[in-house]
């Protein structure tokens, strides 16, 4: 009886072959697909003291009234890119395995597409550790950059939380087609108010 076991085995390097070849024409795919996030048009940030530990939340709601925050970091074009939480994130590590510290806290929330329409911006404390110890309240530097053609600070302005759950609106601003925006005074209900219920 003819030994038919190389027909097999040529058989298996043929399948094996076949979905090597099919790995690597996907993965260019996913690469793109998940590599390099578009340029961000805007950057909205809000800042405060390296050393104070306090947990400010930005909260971005954009024109189809979906906010983007720390429980929905990315939402159509905008994304929640750094989030601090006072002393737990405030040491940075160095490839060393020594630790600097950040020079601030901050939130930053970048915009990558022009998205027409309201925007609404406001800061929340979520937690604080300073308040308790006889501190007044905490100062937030919010600021929007422009990035294109050229960098530009399109508004800032200092803010000042004094109790945890605690939102200040900061500004709203009208986003045009073609990624102009006016400014426009804040929203009377604090942002969070209409969410507050959907957080986690």
């Amino acid at each position: 009886m003819r030994d038919r076991s190389p027909i097999w085995i040529g058989l298996a390097d043929l399948m094996l072959c076949i979905v090597s070849v099919v790995i690597v024409a996907v993965a260019p795919v996913k690469a793109k697909t998940d590599g390099l996030k578009p340029k961000a048009e805007y950057l909205i940030s809000a800042d405060w003291d390296v050393m104070l530990d306090s947990d400010v939340d930005l909260w971005v709601v954009n024109p189809s009234r979906k906010p983007i925050f720390y429980g929905a970091r990315q939402v159509g074009c905008a994304d929640l890119d750094h989030d601090s939480l006072g002393f737990q994130t405030s040491l940075v590590p160095l490839a060393d395995g020594s630790t600097v510290r950040a020079v601030s806290n901050k939130q930053v929330t970048s915009i990558r597409c022009f998205e027409p329409g309201h925007w609404d911006i406001g800061v929340n404390l979520f937690s604080d550790r300073e308040l308790a110890g006889g501190r007044k309240d905490i100062k937030v530097h919010v600021e929007i950059v422009g990035l294109n053609p050229d960098v530009r600070t399109v508004f800032a302005k200092d803010v000042s939380l004094d109790r945890i759950g605690q939102t200040v609106n900061v500004v709203s601003f009208e986003m045009a087609r073609d990624g102009r925006i006016t400014l426009a005074d804040p929203a009377l209900e604090p942002v969070t108010d209409a969410f507050r219920s959907k957080t986690p």
